[in-house]
């Protein structure tokens, strides 16, 4: 009877999901037809009732996990027993996040997408229940998961199983029966590692932040949609080489990839270098829109500042990094030393029993790993929240347009230097730590290269000849091409003076 609750649940999370975006999807359709007053309640009601759906699923998820066999065996043979006041928290801390998350997404929706149907004073109503949900979510999560963590099972699930046994939350590496055989081969199906789910949702929600923002200055949607096509699969690519590269410079000839060079494309067996993605995937994406801008002449394109789209792009990488990063967690990854296991008690306790874990190997007892991945994961959501809101719109005419890069490159860069050395075991990469002082060093390049730019461009020692482009800093359709080359050796000379000057001081010559 579990079993039949359990699809139930999976059918009614599903149908509450799609509901709830066609939902949306054909309100902003006709939301030049929508009154205020229809939108806040006639609107929002049938939202809520697709969005009921998702919560009526996770409460039976809830039920089905308290009263399967595995659980019920599980709590016999460590002896623990149900309390009744962490089962209370399980389902109304529950209810609330769920509450809580859809105030948040539909607050948003209404927002930036029906900014034209609410009032002025409704935006700021709308803007208080946003930021508010946010902090209330984060709290009835970490209590919900509190009264749930006594009776999970570590290492926690890292994958989704779908094939002859069903459709089930495993962990891969404990290769649990029946969906794997005696030989630890997987049994009649196929794997969707968490760690694949997490980039993609990075991706996805940067790729909806970065819209959201050229939206603001061009008014028009999907101007990154072609770029994204491309640059994320070449950062999936530019992953697995970089993890590939550190492997063979770690292990040299014994490693699987030289012993077999077509281990290379069995991508499902997992091994992916974050840092590998972002440049590839960065290199992709530039590339993509220059081709549009200057190749293809795309008439939208053309009328767009690239130094403006890579200062809200580039930097929003670590969003998707930091999300990524979390699939870590769930792999019993990318972690340091081991460490007393009360040096973790700040965090809620599903993630520090989980950190207990390398992979499905336990720490010594009393003892957990230094969490690397957390604290990088943190550290670049951070990152973005200085690098965006505190340089590129705070300091706003002082910034130096496409500074962002760099910005990006040096924070990135350095939590690399500062974790990298920390890495415990089968998780040390030497090539990892050097290229992390690289994407520094070029980081810093970039921010000079720039801020020198602005400066010419300012002190009006810099012009170029352009169409009339919407963010021209400088435009004088009258220069002389003699006066371009000179500007040209004036900025060139510069850099060089620049580069030099950089390479005396840090003793690189």
């Amino acid at each position: 009877m579990n079993e039949v609750f359990y699809y139930i649940a999976m059918v009614l999370f599903l149908a509450g999901a799609i509901l709830y975006y066609l939902a949306v999807k054909n309100a902003y359709k006709n939301k030049n037809s929508l009154d205020e007053k229809t939108l806040l309640f006639k609107k929002s009601l049938s939202f809520a009732g697709f969005f009921a759906l998702i919560l009526v699923s996770l409460i039976i998820f809830t039920v089905v996990f308290y009263t399967s066999e595995s659980t019920i065996n599980y709590l016999e043979t460590a002896s623990i027993e149900l309390n009744p006041g962490r089962l209370f928290m399980s389902y109304f801390f529950l209810i609330l996040f769920v509450v809580f998350v859809f105030a948040f997404l539909t607050s948003f929706i209404y927002i930036f997408y029906f900014k034209q149907v609410t009032s002025d004073k409704t935006k700021k109503i709308l803007k208080w229940i946003m930021y508010g949900s946010i902090p209330l979510m984060a709290v009835s999560f970490i209590l919900m998961s509190e009264g749930n963590a006594p009776y999970l099972q570590y290492p926690l699930c890292n994958s989704l199983y779908i094939g002859i046994h069903g459709i089930k939350f495993i962990n891969s590496y404990t290769k649990p029966a029946p969906f794997y055989t005696d030989k630890g081969v997987l049994d009649g199906g196929i794997i969707i590692a968490f760690y694949a789910i997490f980039i993609l949702s990075g991706a996805l929600l940067v790729l909806g932040i970065c819209d959201h923002f050229v939206y603001k200055f061009y008014g028009k949607h999907g101007l990154l949609t072609t770029c994204f096509y491309i640059a994320f699969p070449m950062g999936i690519i530019g992953a697995r080489l970089w993890y590939v590269l550190l492997d063979i410079s770690k292990n040299g000839e014994m490693s699987s990839y030289v012993l077999e060079w077509t281990n290379i494309f069995r991508i499902q067996d997992g091994g992916l270098g974050i840092m590998g993605g972002a440049i590839l995937g960065i290199i992709a994406g530039v590339t993509v829109m220059l081709t549009l801008k200057y190749w293809k002449k795309d008439p939208v394109y053309r009328h767009m500042s690239y130094l403006r789209i890579v200062d809200i792009c580039v930097p929003a990488i670590l969003i998707a990094q930091g999300i990524g990063r979390t699939g870590n967690f769930f792999n019993c990854e990318v972690h340091g030393a081991e460490i007393p296991y009360e040096a973790l008690n700040f965090l809620p306790t599903f993630i520090q029993n989980n950190y207990q874990f390398s992979y499905a190997y336990q720490a010594d007892p009393g003892k957990v790993y230094l969490p690397l991945a957390l604290i990088e994961s943190i550290t670049n959501l951070i990152g973005y929240f200085v690098i965006y809101f505190g340089f590129v719109r705070g300091f706003k005419k002082y910034h130096a347009p496409g500074a962002g890069v760099g910005m990006y490159l040096i924070w990135y860069g350095l939590t690399r230097v500062l974790l990298e050395p920390l890495r415990a075991g089968t998780f040390e990469y030497n090539m990892s730590y050097y290229s992390a002082y690289g994407m520094v060093g070029l980081g810093v390049l970039i921010c000079i290269f720039f801020v020198v730019w602005r400066i010419l461009v300012v002190k009006k020692l810099w012009f170029y000849k352009t169409r009339e482009y919407i963010d021209s800093i400088i435009i004088d359709d009258s220069i002389s091409k003699e006066k371009m080359i000179r500007n040209a050796i004036i900025l060139a000379v510069s850099l060089i003076i620049i580069v030099v000057g950089i390479s005396v001081l840090m003793n690189i010559w």
